[in-house]
This record gives structure tokens, sequence and C-alpha cells, in this order.
């Protein structure tokens, strides 16, 4: 009697054994899927922002010529909501864009970073591009440009020396030039 005792009790242990080792693998599977999941959205992202990048300074030189005017929409990387621009005469002066609201953007203009495109939703702002030919209506702020389903919709002016970027709707004076062109 002893005997079949002995061998119900070390099936017992065998199973509890084999159901540990089941959930450590099964725990394992999860996590490692969970890593995987999480870099490739992580890259999607950054394929979205470096895409958004090159296309807005691609369309910044491209409509720098004087005279040239551009509406264009572009698709709102990741979940950001917000871009800003920063005119690039500011970058390195010591108390730059006295009107923006975000400090990151102020430091990082203010530190000299090469860095003058910026997006931004409630939970942070990045740096993601440079254009040596922006330029903003008002250089001593940051111009920004909400989301609207998803796009930017933006309008680029060429003044000869550089490419004004802001808001398709905007209706105002420009600093660097008060021609009805800028009113279109």
């Amino acid at each position: 009697m002893s005997k079949i005792f002995f061998n119900k009790k070390g099936q017992v242990i065998g199973q509890i054994f084999i159901f540990i080792m089941a959930a450590l693998i099964i725990g394992v599977i999860v996590l490692i899927g969970y890593n995987a999941i999480s870099k490739t959205l992580s890259k999607g992202c950054q394929v979205e922002q470096l895409s958004f990048k090159t296309k807005l300074e691609s369309l910044i030189e491209q409509y720098n010529g004087y005279g040239t005017i551009k509406k264009q929409s572009l698709i709102a990387p990741c979940e950001y909501e917000i871009v800003c621009f920063v005119d690039v005469t500011e970058i390195g002066k010591s108390n730059p864009l006295p009107l923006c609201n975000d400090n990151i953007i102020k430091k990082s203009v203010k530190d000299g970073d090469l860095k003058n495109i910026f997006v931004s939703n409630q939970k942070k702002t990045i740096p993601i591009g440079y254009s040596s030919m922006l330029r903003t209506d008002n250089p001593s702020n940051c111009t920004c440009v909400k989301q609207k389903n998803k796009n930017f919709n933006l309008k680029f002016i060429g003044i000869g020396i550089g490419t004004i970027v802001r808001d398709e709707n905007y209706i105002g004076q420009s600093n660097y030039q008060t021609t009805s062109m800028l009113e279109d």
C-alpha cells in the first residue's frame, strides 16, 4: 500500500513541477513578445519622425525663392499634436524668444543647439530638425501649429533669404515683409 501512495505523491509533485515550468516558460515568452512589440512600435515612431523631418526640411529649402508660396499638409508623426518653429536668427542668443511659452524650446535655442523644428504633445517637447533657411513671422516668438485630423496644415512663403513657415490660416503681419504677397 505504501508503494501506491509514493507513486501518487511522486506524480503530484511531478505535475506541480511541470506546471511551474510551463508557467515560467509562458512568462518568458510573453515578456520577449512584449519587448519585441515595444521595439517595433518605437521604431515605427522613429520612422514617422524622420519622414516628417525630411519632408519639412525639404519644403523649407525648396520654397525659399522670393514670392514662392506653397500650402502643404503634412501627417503628424506619432502622437504629436503641435509642431513649433524657431527663426534661425534666434539660435544662440542670450535671451531668445521672450514671447515663447515652451521652456524646452527656449533652452535649446539659448544653448545654441542646431535645432529649430520641435514637436510636442501634452507630455513632452522634442527637437527633431534644423533648417538654416527657416524664418518665422515674429522671430522673438516660436511659431506653433496644432494638428487638425492628424495633419499639420502649413504655408511656406519664400522671402529670398529663407522661408517663412506658418499655419495655413494665419492672418497677420510679418517682421520680414509686409507686402500683400504674404497675405495670400
